[in-house]
């Protein structure tokens, strides 16, 4: 995990802390905490805080009785990164295809979720949804012309070539974080939405309607309170990794082993 937490900027490394709170487990917070004060003015800091944050996630992957059996053998008792984004996909009832960074696993993760969740809806309810995002008639139409015409098909790869990667990815961040509400609270998934509109200016018209998505989009249901960690800071790791662009290209990302 340590590639892509080099890539957040203060705020998502902010966040990522806060889902990973926990008193009751064996990580130390209060040191996360220290570090990520420091982080922003002390590059040794920020190293440090990303090697603890590494090591809490992929802690929250394991049972505390497999992390301390795995602990004594190894220094480092939590599950491989490719171990949770695995779990998290059977998790989320996705399945990507094998192979690649875990940048890469993260976001086909992330584009599979997106797909199943744009795939479970109706095309009168898909057009309502990019109404509501502030997708302009003639492209909404566009899109929902394409799918008409090919029938139940990968949606994803349709909204890049329609609404250009920049509004696609908008899309799929909209769709991630309302999930991540979902799993973290409505308090918690705050910051995000203000960050999705700072970076997204076109989405500002959401306003309330992004709270009332939340509920529509969560098609799997998360129980545990390990995954109510590993599963939002996956999604939100996936749309982290997809800002500078993916790097699979986006029909092989939308695409799901079978």
């Amino acid at each position: 995990m340590k590639a892509i937490l080099r890539k957040c900027k203060q705020e998502d490394l902010s966040y990522v802390s806060g889902v990973l709170e926990n008193y009751a487990s064996l990580t130390n917070d209060s040191l996360r905490k220290e570090l990520l004060a420091q982080a922003e003015k002390s590059s040794s800091a920020r190293d440090e805080l990303i090697e603890l944050m590494d090591k809490q996630i992929r802690y929250f992957g394991s049972s505390d009785l497999a992390y301390f059996a795995r602990s004594l053998f190894n220094s480092d008792g939590g599950v491989s990164a490719n171990e949770m984004i695995a779990d998290v996909c059977e998790k989320s009832k996705v399945k990507i295809k094998l192979g690649g960074s875990v940048e890469s696993r993260l976001e086909k993760l992330v584009t599979a979720v997106v797909e199943k969740e744009l795939l479970s809806k109706t095309p009168d309810e898909l057009a309502k949804a990019f109404k509501d995002m502030g997708i302009e008639d003639i492209d909404r139409d566009k899109v929902m012309e394409h799918l008409k015409s090919n029938g139940k098909m990968a949606i994803l790869p349709i909204i890049f070539q329609i609404l250009g990667p920049k509004v696609a990815l908008g899309i799929i961040e909209v769709i991630i974080i309302s999930i991540i509400a979902q799993i973290v609270g409505r308090e918690a998934a705050k910051v995000l939405v203000k960050e999705i509109v700072k970076r997204n200016p076109w989405l500002n018209a959401l306003g309330p309607w992004m709270w009332g998505l939340s509920a529509a989009w969560l098609a799997f249901d998360v129980q545990g309170p390990a995954y109510r960690k590993t599963v939002p800071i996956c999604l939100y790791l996936g749309v982290v990794g997809l800002r500078d662009g993916p790097e699979t290209p986006i029909t092989d990302l939308a695409e799901t082993t079978d």
